[in-house]
């Protein structure tokens, strides 16, 4: 294994310091408006945090955002008026940047509770669902089952680019497949043709499950569900089984089947499912914790004094600092501050990829990963993780629905803008080499599209026609009594 860190490079910069202390938002709850010379005095904040403490930078400049020349028609929008409100100023933030910042993490939002103030940067991708199933024979779609009695099986189905809206649906049989659509745009219903007769279907999105902190596991002789649907916690008992899941690797060796659900993992910190899944691939403790010590991924970081004090707020308030490496790194943080408190500069630091040949996983079974469009950031993680340690051809199956999609750009840090308080959050980390490599993703707003389609009813049936168990299986009948 090597691993390889470049030298730091330096940019000498004009030293700004942004509020970043989140208890302090409260006091900008009752501002609506602000004074030109106050709008063009958080405009200047905002553009220094895009070009000192966003890591996205670069590629937004690739697209053709010159940062001038949009401070500007942000100024004329405004024509010298003598109050700007807020809200109008965010959105016209929003309107002149966001074709450049193709980042889900990447926000704008406001603490004033008499008007709400929410852009994300790119708009995500959902899934909507039909009751319509078809099967693909002889290069052509006929009707499978449908709850319209007036609609035949066997009638012809005509749509153009068809294989867009077909979802592969094995819980229904072989070769069966959901007629739907991936829209960023709220969606009722779809125009096909049956029989070249035009048919309106009805469409909904698959609603995800919204509940809190939940960390279980169920087991039988074959197999084991393992539901985590946090990588964060908010108190002790959180914590303890966060900790749980990531040293419950020994639970799973000696099982055919591990059903990792993670459906509403919305992100936090990954090292918890690195670790899981370092555990299961060596079957040594000793092998692992060595591997993890040295293990990075390829990537790009930047420091300037403002993003490091925001980093080091965020570590102390939501990290876990009993684990090494976030230990490590706040330490590694508090000393580039006193550099950068003496002399105000840019520093880049690129980390290289650690080589390791992932080729000889100790366990041997399949990996079942649930996920919906809930799952995001270091819940994507676990997926890509996944991938990176267990790369035998269908050893990981990825069930559900497509994830968020904010995996290139990550450690998220929040500023508010000193005259508006609205609060912009960016990452400072780039990870774009990284999921630039995954055949999984399939961009930012995208998330990673499943190998095997569903909705949540039809998650027991669906696990099981994947696994090709029977009736009689003890895995069938274990499947069965999950509560999923």
């Amino acid at each position: 294994m090597i691993f390889t860190k470049k030298k730091l490079k330096k940019k000498n910069i004009k030293n700004k310091i942004i509020p970043y202390d989140l208890d302090s938002l409260s006091k900008y709850a009752e501002i609506e408006e602000m004074s030109f010379e106050q709008m063009e005095n958080d405009l200047e904040e905002f553009c220094y945090i895009l070009e000192n403490c966003y890591a996205g930078l670069e590629a937004a400049k690739s697209k053709g955002l010159n940062i001038e020349k949009e401070k500007k028609t942000v100024i004329s929008s405004f024509n010298l008026n003598s109050v700007v409100k807020v809200s109008d100023f965010a959105e016209i933030l929003y309107k002149k940047f966001s074709p450049y910042i193709s980042d889900t993490h990447f926000t704008i939002n406001s603490s004033n509770k008499n008007s709400s103030v929410h852009f994300r940067f790119i708009t995500n991708l959902n899934n909507y669902f039909s009751n319509l199933y078809v099967i693909k024979q002889d290069g052509k779609i006929y009707v499978h089952e449908s709850p319209d009695k007036s609609i035949k099986t066997g009638s012809l189905v005509q749509l153009e680019n068809i294989a867009d809206y077909l979802f592969e649906y094995p819980s229904k049989g072989k070769n069966i497949y959901r007629v739907g659509i991936l829209s960023e745009k709220n969606q009722s219903e779809i125009i096909i043709k049956i029989n070249d007769k035009e048919v309106v279907l009805p469409v909904c999105r698959e609603l995800s499950k919204n509940e809190g902190f939940s960390f279980k596991i169920k087991e039988c002789n074959k197999a084991i569900w393992i539901r985590y649907n946090r990588c964060h916690y908010n108190n002790e008992e959180e914590k303890e089984q966060i900790h749980d899941f990531s040293n419950s690797a020994d639970k799973c060796i000696n099982k055919d089947v591990i059903i990792l659900d993670i459906r509403g993992n919305h992100g936090g910190d990954d090292g918890y499912s690195l670790k899981f899944y370092s555990d299961l691939y060596f079957n040594n403790k000793k092998k692992s914790e060595k591997f993890l010590c040295k293990y990075r991924a390829p990537e790009k970081w930047i420091y300037s004094l403002a993003s490091i004090k925001a980093s080091i707020y965020a570590f102390n308030r939501f990290c876990d600092l009993s684990v090494q490496s976030n230990r490590e790194l706040l330490d590694k943080f508090i000393k580039i501050e006193k550099k950068l408190t003496r002399k105000p500069q840019l520093l880049l630091e690129s980390v290289l990829e650690s080589k390791f040949n992932f080729t000889k996983p100790a366990y041997k079974g399949k990996i079942i990963i649930l996920t919906d469009k809930e799952v995001a950031s270091s819940g994507e993680s676990i997926l890509e993780q996944a991938y990176l340690f267990f790369k035998k051809k269908n050893q990981v199956i990825q069930i559900g629905t497509n994830t968020a999609g904010c995996a290139s750009f990550g450690n998220i840090l929040s500023y508010h803008l000193s005259n508006s308080g609205l609060q912009v959050s960016c990452g400072f980390t780039d990870f774009s080499e990284n999921v630039t490599k995954s055949k999984k993703f399939k961009g930012e707003g995208k998330g990673y599209f499943p190998d095997y389609w569903c909705s949540a009813k039809d998650l027991n049936k669906t696990i099981e026609a994947v696994l090709d168990v029977t009736i009689d299986d003890k895995s069938s009948t274990f499947i069965n009594q999950l509560a999923l």
